[in-house]
């Protein structure tokens, strides 16, 4: 049994924040209906490279949904969007500013429809703040929330490498609507979510903030290291990267033994986290210079061996071969009927009397237009005029 079987979501989202959410919801077994514009869709359709005649990025985001594609600027674009929500249960958006209210799918106008709905409203900032008129994406959020100022090195910020404002909005939008469905069950009424990704991202500067609020002292880019833990980094070998990561301090002594410096367990200057990041540039340069002496794997040998928290640096290639991605079925394959076989990150959840599901391949562009209208009571003669009219 999936878990959101018999729940409906409309999904008028694009780009990743939402359909990161609403795939998730998919894979628990929701039935998730895609709303694109007919000319181009959601604007990932676009991205390279391709993967089977779709795009990669597109594939990542979207499987467990039927496209169906809609003008919402129309009067029969909007009257079809109303009759999904009647009968929905979740209606997921992340328009532009303003445009909600254009195509008549503003929440006042969805909850007179159907008040029971979960409505969950994704935007950059939200309706009430100062940049509520702005538009946002992931990169402009890293840059205001404060999460590309820690990220990069002393003279150089960086974007963090996955979508991390994007994601972050997804995750929250996902919990939030998972919690408003729970109450609903209890109590029959419908919520609205706003969700501000400026919100979600400034969430996930968590001990940066504190550390600030606490010292007064505006956090500084790093590189790889962390601010209040000493060593906690990617150190260069011989022939690459590792990872260690000294977490507790119990972690030290067994650390020290893997190097082949236990005269170091009772230093001074390197006795407690504390110690060790005020003597951060003395303890660095000689980590670097012994890290640098042997390979990856002599020096992972001598780590685990002790026990230390520590990694090959792993890239994409590595770790899509990897062991573990395939003993725990951490690649979904999903077969398309026209399209051949797809093959992107899975589910990570693993319940023992729920089921997800990740098999059913991402949609072409409006794949399911015609058999939704039809389900919705829409006869041929009515969606050839659709068709003829650009409304699908």
């Amino acid at each position: 049994m999936q878990p959101l079987e018999g729940i409906t979501v409309v999904d008028a989202t694009q780009a990743l924040v939402g359909p990161l959410a609403t795939q998730t919801l998919g894979d628990l077994g929701a039935e998730v209906i895609k709303i694109e514009h007919p000319a181009n869709g959601d604007l990932t359709r676009a991205y390279t490279p391709r993967y089977n005649g779709l795009s990669a990025y597109f594939v990542s985001l979207n499987r467990n949904k039927r496209s169906l594609t809609l003008d919402l600027t129309s009067e029969d674009g909007q009257d079809i969007l109303h009759d999904l929500l009647e009968e929905a249960d979740v209606f997921m958006q992340n328009f532009s500013p303003g445009d909600a209210e254009k195509f008549a799918a503003d929440y006042d106008t969805v909850a007179e429809l159907n008040d029971e709905i979960v409505y969950c409203d994704v935007s950059g900032y939200g309706e009430d703040s100062p940049y509520s008129g702005q538009k946002a994406f992931d990169i402009v959020l890293q840059g205001r929330s404060g999460i590309m100022s820690v990220t990069g090195t002393e003279n150089q910020p960086a974007r963090v490498g996955i979508s991390v404002a994007d994601i972050s909005g997804a995750m929250t939008s996902l919990y939030a609507i998972l919690t408003a469905i729970y109450h609903r069950e209890r109590t029959g009424e419908g919520e609205h979510i706003e969700l501000a990704m400026l919100d979600s991202s400034f969430q996930f500067l968590f001990y940066h903030v504190t550390n600030f609020l606490a010292s007064g002292e505006n956090p500084q880019r790093m590189g790889t290291r962390h601010p209040n833990l000493m060593p906690y980094q990617a150190f260069e070998t011989a022939d690459g990267f590792l990872v260690v990561g000294v977490i507790s301090e119990g972690h030290w002594e067994p650390f020290c033994r893997a190097i082949d410096r236990e005269e170091w367990i009772d230093r001074e200057e390197y006795a407690t986290f504390t110690d060790r990041v005020s003597n951060r540039a003395d303890l660095d340069a000689k980590l670097d210079e012994l890290f640098a002496e042997r390979s990856t794997d002599e020096w992972m040998e001598c780590l685990n061996a002790e026990g230390v928290p520590s990694t090959p640096l792993n890239t994409v290639e590595d770790i899509v071969n990897d062991p573990h991605i395939e003993q725990n079925d951490m690649l979904a394959e999903m077969e398309h009927p026209d399209l051949g076989t797809f093959r992107s990150p899975n589910n990570p959840v693993k319940f023992e009397n729920l089921e997800t599901d990740t098999s059913q391949a991402p949609p072409r562009l409006g794949e399911h237009t015609e058999e939704v209208l039809s389900e919705l009571g829409y006869n041929d003669e009515e969606i050839d005029r659709f068709v003829s009219d650009g409304v699908v």
